[in-house]
């Protein structure tokens, strides 16, 4: 059996969903089955600084990755681009067919085009392969719940979701909703989010930072990430700290849709030297960010994103040991102990967020304890190693 995750994700340097398909496909390689990450779409604009120059490659443990048209760069012209997209789908069936094996399993990272994954599994099924989707957010459930998005998530369960062999869930939610739609014969398992803990069990350089900080690896959007609310629980709390605290994150001012908003932020609480924005970050560049930091916030709100998804950066922070403040929402709640492992707030209160910001600098030795507790919670149970066993067995356990 040979596991095929097929994807349209920068590979392999990314951002959350690069991160979980190199566990995944490490947890598979190391259960004992082959793997290959194939991306059927060219990923880096043009007139950008590429993350992404080599069209084949491999990572991890010697396990290959492929760009079905030879390069991760796109055209400037469109055209061009156009023409490039509709080939490389026809590569990508025309792979499938000559190396997939019956008994293989088609893995498939790519949660919104439909008729294209429906081309796919074809070919899979066709090849007497099994066809499994990732599912770790709602289908279409990132923007607007208008008429649009409702109709083409029923399209993917009434299209789709009968067709599949299996289904791997990030959340109880969503765990739920893959029942409703897929057949008896679908098997599922639940997978939370998944860290290369090695490569996150970071030494505290804290006290190497020329300040100490809080820091945000995720992005400026306030639906997604509630950026809104951190800085300005973060402007709250910095009246009250003695000490010269910064608040840096990820991402550029200029390519969020809230610039003005958080202007107005920075200004009121005279935050011009404190919020630093330090743009996108290598894997290196994050590492060493995370390791001096003095603590993460993950400030999620109850929508409807966040209701159903599980946020991969939280095994990150857990894993370097860092005293993690995150909301009251979502999959999280039922792995992680206020006071415990965690500091564990309610969504959208900022004067609660700026008074825990206030009690972690003020407490260190309990927010060491607690970032501690929380690293032992990763390795025991969001390691990929930890699951190399089990997702191995559920694919196995498709042919039976």
């Amino acid at each position: 059996m040979k596991v095929f995750i097929i994807t349209d994700e920068p590979f392999p340097n990314g951002m959350a969903a690069t991160s979980r398909i190199k566990c995944y496909a490490r947890a598979i390689k190391k259960g004992g089955l082959d793997c290959e990450v194939l991306i059927f779409h060219r990923t880096e604009r043009y007139g950008i600084h590429p993350k992404n120059t080599e069209g084949i490659g491999t990572f991890g443990e010697g396990i290959p990755f492929r760009f079905i048209g030879g390069t991760p760069l796109r055209s400037n012209n469109v055209l061009t681009r156009k023409f490039y997209d509709f080939l490389d789908i026809w590569r990508t069936e025309k792979y499938l067919r000559h190396n997939m094996q019956n008994g293989d399993v088609l893995f498939l990272y790519m949660g919104k085009n439909v008729k294209l994954m429906l081309r796919f599994m074809t070919v899979a099924h066709t090849k007497g392969a099994y066809c499994v989707r990732d599912l770790c957010e709602l289908p279409y459930g990132t923007k607007v719940n208008d008429e649009k998005a409702i109709y083409q998530r029923k399209i993917i369960f009434d299209k789709q979701f009968p067709l599949l062999d299996g289904v791997v869930c990030i959340s109880d939610t969503l765990l739920n909703i893959a029942k409703t739609y897929t057949l008896p014969k679908c098997k599922y398992i639940k997978i939370p989010i998944l860290v290369d803990f090695e490569q996150f069990y970071l030494p505290n350089h804290s006290s190497e930072a020329e300040f100490p900080y809080i820091f945000h690896a995720g992005t400026l959007y306030e639906q997604k990430d509630g950026i809104l609310g951190m800085v300005e629980a973060f402007g709250k709390a910095s009246i009250l700290l003695r000490k010269n605290v910064h608040f840096i994150t990820t991402g550029n001012l200029d390519d969020s849709p809230h610039k003005n908003e958080i202007n107005r932020l920075i200004k009121q609480y005279r935050l011009n030297e404190k919020l630093l924005f330090a743009g996108y970050l290598s894997d290196l560049e994050l590492k060493d960010y995370l390791s001096k930091a003095a603590m993460v916030i993950i400030n999620k709100y109850s929508t409807q994103q966040n209701n159903y998804c599980f946020s991969t950066k939280l095994g990150e922070y857990l894993a370097a040991a860092k005293p993690v403040i995150i909301t009251n929402v979502g999959e999280a709640m039922n792995w992680l102990t206020d006071n415990k492992n965690a500091y564990i707030v309610e969504p959208e209160d900022t004067e609660e967020l700026s008074k825990v910001i206030f009690h972690v600098f003020s407490n260190p030795d309990e927010a060491n304890q607690i970032g501690i507790e929380g690293q032992k919670l990763c390795q025991r149970c969001f390691d990929y190693q930890v699951w190399s066993r089990p997702i191995v067995d559920f694919m196995i356990q498709l042919a039976k």
